[in-house]
């Protein structure tokens, strides 16, 4: 049985040969082969793989440069979030230092008048680079960009607004790099 397969086996194979001429050999039949035709159809698929291979570059070009402008863009990350700190100190400063402001003593109220411009500043230059502060009294919650750290009923303000804001949160080139921690008005 198994020399009746190889005994198949080797009379396919001299069945389609190629001969010493380039020729097809098919059932004892030569069929010739167009040399020509050979060439065009070895050219366009040729042709092909260059348009594919030119085509993988480029989309590999257009992602490299993508990543390195992502890249470039979210480099200054990590001093964004800790001038987000010193951002939030000048708050607190604000905050605390308008109680005396109101007493009308001039010094008071040229120190903490440069409080307030340094940190307008320092807002400003946050906002050149790309930063954008998140956090406003009053705007809708949204949990992709607020920490809700509690809920205070208000007939003042509709429910699921910001009522305060502890702490403000940044985004950078539109990613979210700190939320802002907010107290948030609950449904009554």
């Amino acid at each position: 049985m198994e020399t009746n397969k190889n005994n198949k086996n080797s009379a396919s194979e001299e069945n389609t040969e190629n001969n010493s001429h380039g020729e097809v050999v098919a059932n004892g039949q030569p069929q010739e082969v167009d040399p020509q035709k050979a060439a065009i159809e070895a050219a366009q698929k040729a042709e092909k793989e260059i348009l594919y291979i030119r085509a993988e570059f480029d989309n590999y070009k257009k992602r490299l440069i993508k990543e390195q402008e992502t890249a470039i863009k979210m480099a200054n990350k990590n001093m964004i979030s800790e001038l987000m700190s010193v951002l939030d100190l000048f708050e607190h400063a604000i905050a605390h230092s308008s109680k005396l402001k109101a007493k009308g003593d001039s010094d008071v109220t040229n120190f903490v008048t440069g409080i307030e411009m340094t940190r307008s500043e320092l807002t400003q230059l946050m906002n050149r680079f790309g930063v954008e502060l998140v956090g406003k009294v009053g705007e809708e919650f949204d949990p992709e960009k607020h920490e809700a750290i509690s809920e205070i009923e208000s007939k003042d303000q509709p429910a699921n607004t910001v009522f305060s804001v502890v702490q403000k949160g940044c985004m950078l080139h539109g990613k979210l790099l700190k939320p802002a921690r907010v107290v948030v008005v609950k449904a009554s």
